[in-house]
């Protein structure tokens, strides 16, 4: 089963003609014959992508559309516009309102069905994105219906630059975004390092169904698809009338959109507004997951590593390949009286101290070496390929660093002197990976027992395993 969709229309020959082409393409097809049976079988069914008819009892196709965007259970699924009038006012109209896509009737199935999987296609990978990023049913894609987009880039490819020229004049005169037009199958940026467009429009001209005008266009798709710069651009592809197989085959290569044939310029507009829109709700969720995720590694006060990233980074430096096996160092350091610290100056004053000890100890070591936080006021630090001798030189350095460095935390009356005490231990790495987690353990314990005996040595002092862990 390929996906649930709704078919409004109160015409039942055009239910049933669509429900057995969609049947056939493995969808799960319900049915509603008036927009109140639509609200109400879309929030009990809860489809993957709606499709309404011009021809409604109770409601005008649009207001049915601007309904649909309204609720919360409808709010982010596609909606398509199914007219039978192909004119440049409906069309608009129905995108206006909020339709993800106009289809007119007739339409060849093959065109039909390929645009409804980019819909979905679309569709279920930004519900994955919204799921990951933590939002709820109505963040993210929702925004791409509200106008809320700033100004954006369109870069305009045409196989002849003229070609995009002119559709750059036709488009200035009614868009509000910066539009640049290149040659198609070079360089998709105007100057290297430049900031990639947000839509590329793909121009293909050729005689309509020819084969190779198909191949061409299936060529610099390809191209265009396989750019690194493109990589999370929209991509729309303009094809000549006609060109059914390529508009299809464009489609399931990746096209968010193929408009096929010459398009009034208010439509041109709206579509490529749309995509400017889609294109940053699903920049607002990557960049709402990839905080998400430096969030799950990032200790929120100092800004070092946590637990949860400096764990995995330990057990994939102890289960290096046999042949890359060598010493690497664990230490854990542990500041000296510190709860004194809280108690005199306040918590505040203390967690400023955390900070600027952080910045000490992660500017202290090498390009490569890990320092997190991975409690109150202890700290792990791991130095991959460092034996015993550099282990003691790095730890008894910044001791002294840490030791000779007065702390002015804002507000006081004067500094803050604090000390540092340090347990290393030394591991090897090379070991079978099922044995990995329970020789970390003994590492990370062997260097807790040495912060142990610096520690009954008056502290800020090293002290080193004396037998190694791993």
């Amino acid at each position: 089963m390929s996906g649930k969709i709704l078919i409004v229309d109160a015409v039942a020959t055009n239910r049933i003609v669509l429900k057995v082409k969609l049947s056939a393409a493995h969808f799960d097809v319900s049915q509603a014959t008036s927009a109140a049976d639509a609200l109400t079988i879309a929030r009990a069914v809860r489809p993957d992508m709606i499709i309404v008819g011009a021809a409604l009892p109770d409601m005008e196709c649009v207001d049915l559309i601007a309904a649909l965007r309204a609720a919360p259970w409808t709010g982010v699924i596609p909606i398509v516009a199914l007219l039978s009038l192909d004119t440049p006012e409906e069309r608009v109209n129905a995108l206006k309102a909020g339709a993800d896509d106009v289809i007119t009737q007739p339409q060849e199935e093959r065109i039909i069905l390929a645009r409804l999987r980019a819909l979905l296609r679309q569709h279920h990978a930004l519900q994955d994105m919204r799921l990951n990023a933590g939002t709820d049913y109505t963040t993210g894609f929702a925004e791409a219906q509200g106008g809320f987009a700033r100004p954006g880039r369109i870069t305009l490819l045409g196989a002849k630059i003229c070609d995009a020229v002119a559709l750059r004049t036709r488009l200035r005169s009614v868009c509000r975004h910066q539009i640049t037009a290149l040659q198609a199958g070079g360089p998709v940026t105007k100057t290297p390092g430049a900031p990639a467009a947000d839509v590329f429009v793909l121009l293909i001209s050729g005689a309509a169904d020819d084969m190779a005008t198909n191949e061409r266009g299936r060529e610099l798709m390809a191209e265009l698809r396989s750019a690194p710069e493109a990589r999370h651009s929209r991509i729309v592809a303009l094809v000549p009338a006609g060109c059914k197989l390529l508009a299809a085959s464009l489609f399931d290569m990746g096209a968010n959109d193929v408009i096929v044939g010459d398009t009034d310029a208010a439509e041109w507009a709206l579509r490529m507004t749309r995509q400017i829109q889609r294109k940053q709700a699903v920049d607002h969720l990557r960049t709402r997951l990839h905080d998400g995720l430096r969030a799950a590694m990032i200790d929120p006060l100092t800004g070092l590593y946590n637990r949860r990233f400096a764990m995995p980074f330990l057990r994939e430096l102890a289960t290096a390949k046999a042949h890359e096996a060598k010493e690497f160092t664990v230490m854990i350091a542990d500041l000296d009286h510190f709860k004194q610290i809280n108690d005199l100056h306040g918590h505040a004053a203390g967690d400023r101290v955390l900070c600027h000890v952080a910045d000490l100890l992660g500017s202290g070591v090498r390009e490569g070496d890990l320092v997190a936080r991975i409690g109150g006021e202890e700290f792990l630090i791991i130095m991959p390929g460092a034996d015993g001798e550099e282990a003691r030189s790095t730890a008894d350095r910044l001791c002294r660093r840490i030791a000779s460095t007065a702390i002015m935390p804002s507000g006081e009356a004067g500094p803050v002197h604090i000390t540092i005490s340090i347990g290393v231990a030394i591991g090897r790495s090379g070991m079978a990976y099922d044995a990995a987690a329970s020789s970390v353990d003994a590492l990370l314990e062997e260097a807790d027992r040495a912060l142990y005996r610096a520690k009954a040595r008056g502290r800020n002092t090293v002290t080193i395993s004396a037998r190694p862990a791993a």
